[in-house]
C-alpha cells in the first residue's frame, strides 16, 4: 500500500478556477504543461489503483495528463483545496496582496497561527484531514492507534493525491504523524512527488517517507 502525493505543474490563468473534466488552459503552455508531460513520464510505471485532486484547475489538469492512458476517474475532493485568502485579501489588486503578504512574513511563526488574511492553520487541518480520512475509509483504510488498520485486499491500494504545496504539506505531515504548525515542513517543487510505503507491524500499518535516489535504474534502486 503506497500514497503518492503530487504538486501541480505551472498555472495560468485564475487560480480559484474549479472547472469540468477534461480540463484546458489551468497550466502555463509554456512550462506547465511541459512539466506535467515530464511527470507522466516518470511516474508511468508506478501502479495507480485510485486518484484524487484539489476542484482547482491546476491540479485537475496536472492529474489528467499525469495518468493519460489508465483509464482512472480522477475524484476531486474540495476538502484539497490550497490555502483561502481573506475575501478582503482576495479582491486586493495583486500588487497590494503581494505587499500583505511580505508583511506577514515579517510576523514570527508562532504569530500566524491565524490571522486576517485568511484561513489558519488549524482550520486547514479540519478541512483537510478528516475528509481524507474518509475517503481512505471508504477503500478499506481505517486510521486506528497511529496507524491504519486495512480490511482485505486494500492493501493493494496505491493512492495519488494531486494538490498544492500548502495543502499537501498539511497532509503530509498528518500522515507521517507531525504536529500542526503553521510554517510547512516539507517544500513541494512544481509536480514535485512524495512518497509514503507502508509497513505493517502487529496488524497495524504504518507509513514511511520514501526518498529516492536522484538517479535510478527504474526499480528505485540507484545506479
Amino acid at each position: 500500500m503506497q500514497i503518492i502525493l503530487v504538486r501541480h505543474a505551472e498555472m495560468a490563468g485564475d487560480p480559484f478556477v474549479c472547472p469540468e473534466s477534461p480540463v484546458a488552459g489551468c497550466l502555463s503552455e509554456d512550462n506547465g504543461v511541459a512539466q506535467a508531460e515530464r511527470a507522466h513520464v516518470a511516474l508511468k510505471d508506478t501502479p495507480i489503483t485510485v486518484a484524487f485532486s484539489s476542484p482547482y484547475g491546476r491540479a485537475l489538469q496536472t492529474a489528467e495528463i499525469v495518468l493519460r492512458g489508465r483509464g482512472l476517474r480522477v475524484k476531486t475532493l474540495h476538502a484539497l483545496r490550497e490555502w483561502e485568502p481573506s475575501h478582503a485579501v482576495r479582491e486586493l489588486p495583486p500588487d497590494e496582496a503581494d505587499a500583505l503578504m511580505k508583511r506577514h512574513e515579517d510576523r514570527f511563526a508562532e504569530e500566524t497561527w491565524k490571522t486576517e488574511i485568511g484561513e489558519g492553520c488549524f482550520e486547514m487541518y479540519a478541512r483537510i484531514c478528516p475528509s481524507f480520512l474518509a475517503e481512505l475509509a471508504a477503500l478499506g483504510i481505517h486510521h486506528r492507534m497511529g496507524g491504519y488498520v486495512v480490511e482485505k485486499g486494500a492493501e493493494a491500494h496505491s493512492i495519488a493525491v494531486f494538490a498544492h504545496g500548502g495543502s499537501l504539506n498539511v497532509l503530509l505531515s498528518f500522515l507521517l504523524g507531525l504536529p500542526p504548525f503553521p510554517v510547512g515542513r516539507f517544500e513541494f517543487a512544481l509536480t514535485g512527488v512524495a512518497m509514503l510505503k507502508f509497513s505493517e507491524r502487529k496488524g497495524i500499518h504504518y507509513p514511511s517517507l520514501v526518498i529516492p535516489a536522484h538517479h535510478t535504474n527504474g526499480n528505485g534502486h540507484a545506479k
